[in-house]
């Protein structure tokens, strides 16, 4: 029986696509057309399901949420929990593979101005907590009653006071106003404050989608910068991790997660879930080691 010769697609527009062979995989370079001369650099991916090949001068890495308010300890969260070995792999692999590839490293958190909470949606709120008085009380003319929510220290609504707190060595930090700019508790984690880098982009979201609606400074940047190609990690995987990374699928960025650079408090199906439809459906994903072992193995030209 013959051979059948491996076999090759253009997948996509003429404005955005992705070129596929049998042998090697799913090219994400975007050549300006399918028959141009090849990209370099070419960084090759092994994720859990196909070869990739992305061009690092169009990735960018999105690390999402990796605030006190979602990881310190002096606020509930485990010393050991996922989150914190989310961390871990970052700091030990992802970081220090997107440096040595001159790959930008977007720090996206929230960082809330009082207008942001104004209109802020009623559903998007209620996540947060909200407070309450009682039924026969007028809400409009009587202070509100303790919070409902997780925590009531800490779900009492998005702005909403966290006073001071405890840290670990004794001393004592005001933790400041829920994810609101500029407080204790919307600052970076500790851990990755130490690694981050003046040449590194902040950018503050309204929303747990970093890139909703017609436009916000996640997509200024990444469109004002030719970003194609989008790594996503961070916290909550299932919440704004996966809904910044669905906009973007959306939006025709290239999606790939860091399966074990974010992490939820949420069920591990949860968990579960957005990783088998990043891989599935919205694009790849892949370890923090994996991307380290293939920016080891960038080709920097044909030769």
């Amino acid at each position: 029986m013959p051979s059948v010769p491996p076999r090759k697609a253009v997948i996509g527009s003429k404005a955005n696509f992705w070129l596929h062979s049998q042998s090697e995989g799913f090219d994400l370079t975007h050549p300006s057309t399918p028959d141009a001369a090849p990209i370099y650099p070419r960084l090759p991916l092994e994720t859990t399901t196909a070869k990739v090949t992305v061009d690092p001068t169009k990735t960018a890495l999105v690390v999402i949420d990796m605030q006190n308010f979602f990881l310190h300890p002096a606020l509930g969260r485990k010393k050991d929990g996922l989150g914190i070995k989310a961390c871990e792999q970052l700091i030990k692999h992802a970081i220090p593979a997107c440096r040595k590839a001159s790959i930008p490293i977007l720090w996206v958190n929230w960082g809330l101005t009082q207008e942001d909470i104004d209109v802020m949606p009623p559903a998007t709120l209620r996540a947060f907590g909200f407070e309450t008085v009682p039924e026969h009380d007028e809400i409009t003319k009587l202070p509100p009653k303790p919070a409902m929510g997780k925590d009531p220290r800490l779900y009492k609504g998005l702005g909403s006071d966290i006073s001071t707190i405890e840290l670990g060595d004794g001393t004592s930090v005001e933790a400041g106003r829920l994810l609101m700019r500029d407080q204790w508790n919307s600052a970076l984690y500790p851990d990755l404050e130490k690694v981050r880098q003046p040449e590194d982009i902040w950018i503050h979201k309204n929303r747990m989608s970093a890139l909703w609606g017609g436009g916000t400074p996640c997509t200024e940047y990444l469109e004002s910068s030719g970003i194609k190609t989008l790594l996503f990690a961070g916290v909550n995987t299932d919440q704004c991790v996966g809904g910044s990374l669905q906009d973007a699928f959306s939006r025709g960025y290239d999606c790939l997660l860091l399966s074990d650079g974010c992490a939820t408090t949420s069920p591990s199906h949860s968990q579960q879930s957005i990783v088998f439809n990043a891989e599935k459906c919205w694009g790849f994903a892949l370890s923090c080691e994996q991307l380290e072992k293939g920016v080891s193995q960038i080709k920097q030209s044909p030769a």
